[in-house]
C-alpha cells in the first residue's frame, strides 16, 4: 500500500470520527467535498496535490 491510500484511510476514518462526534457537521463534509470537485475541475488541484506531497515527503523523508 502506498503513502497516498494510507493518507486517504486516515483523513477518511479521522472525518468519520469527527462527524459521528458531533465536531464536525455532515453539510460541513459534503461542503469541503463539493469544494474539492470545483478545484479538481478548474485545474486548480494540481498545485495542492504537489504542496501535499511535498509536506508529506518532508514529514516522511522520501523521496
Amino acid at each position: 500500500m502506498d503513502m497516498t491510500a494510507v493518507l486517504i484511510a486516515f483523513l477518511i476514518v479521522v472525518t468519520y470520527l469527527l462527524v459521528r462526534s458531533g465536531e464536525l457537521r455532515l453539510w460541513h463534509v459534503l461542503l469541503v467535498g463539493v469544494l474539492g470537485i470545483h478545484l479538481d475541475r478548474v485545474g486548480w488541484a494540481d498545485p495542492v496535490v504537489r504542496a501535499v506531497t511535498w509536506i508529506v515527503q518532508g514529514l516522511t523523508h522520501t523521496a
